[in-house]
């Protein structure tokens, strides 16, 4: 079973209000990326929802993929593999114009002691186009959102305020005037902060991937919260002020933890956050 929050019956409590249609453009294409991990992959997208890949020189896999865009030739697209042992996720951002790519493989299970945290890998690479010379830049680590205050609002009445102020960590924070005061802080309390572990990777222009992944969370509540570890990520057009982005983790429905693989959209603004919630320390690091 997997926990499908465009189904939920409360419509009001779901974070997809603002989420951009499917895109399905990709149909027919094929991808050979070259990575720089030394494994290539192979990537066809064979109908509306259904794609192929493969390491290159085995055998492909039939998954169901899904997909949306951060500008006109900007891609986040993502699919569970079947039957991974452990449960795998593999997301890319597949960068046309510059024809480079950024792939995100995401387990759950590898920890024996906290079995539901999510591991999170990154892999850099380009696109090979026959007859063309493969390109040499790639994407990469930044630190060009450090400092960066942003809201993100997911649906009237409900946003989020984010802090990136460090390489490897961001900060979060709910308004009284948010209906994310409610919903997404039932054991905050128990919490010595909101930070968690994050990486800012920059795509091109004004258009960067945030990833983040509630480890720091499962580890000290260990299912106590409804949401368990889950690796997000977003594809974020600061052009445009708005998100494209996909979950990928756990959630706790009737005392059982579900898998949870959704896509959401959300629109942001710049907000002035107070100096003592910007210039608190960080309780996880020495």
């Amino acid at each position: 079973m997997v926990l499908n929050l465009k189904d939920y019956p409360r419509k009001q409590y779901n974070i997809d209000q603002f989420a951009q249609p499917p895109c399905y453009e990709l149909e027919g294409e094929t991808f050979y990326f070259v990575m720089d991990g030394g494994y290539d992959y192979e990537l066809r997208i064979t109908g509306r929802t259904s794609c192929q890949w493969n390491i290159a020189g085995e055998a492909p896999h039939e998954e169901s993929y899904r997909c949306l865009k951060a500008d006109d030739d900007t891609y986040l697209f993502h699919y569970d593999v079947k039957g991974a042992n452990p449960r795998t996720g593999h997301t890319y951002v597949i960068d046309t114009e510059q024809r480079l790519v950024t792939m995100i493989i995401c387990k759950v299970g590898l920890n024996p002691r906290f079995p539901y945290l999510v591991s999170t890998e990154f892999d850099f690479g380009a696109l090979r186009i026959e007859g063309e010379e493969l390109p040499f830049k790639r994407h990469s680590f930044t630190t060009d959102l450090l400092e960066t205050q942003v809201q993100w609002n997911w649906r009237p009445g409900f946003f989020t305020q984010h802090y990136y102020y460090c390489t490897n960590f961001y900060r979060i924070t709910y308004p009284k005037t948010s209906g994310a005061k409610v919903e997404f802080t039932d054991h905050s309390h128990l919490l010595p902060s909101s930070d968690e572990w994050a990486r800012y990777i920059k795509i091109k222009g004004n258009i960067y991937l945030f990833v983040l992944t509630e480890e720091l969370q499962e580890r000290i509540l260990q299912g106590r919260s409804r949401f368990r570890s889950n690796s997000m990520a977003f594809l974020q057009n600061y052009d445009r002020m708005n998100l494209v982005g996909r979950s990928f983790g756990n959630a706790m429905v009737e005392d059982k933890a579900v898998p949870i693989n959704m896509l959401f959209s959300a629109f942001g603004q710049p907000v002035e956050l107070p100096p003592e919630f910007l210039n608190a320390p960080n309780p996880y690091v020495v």
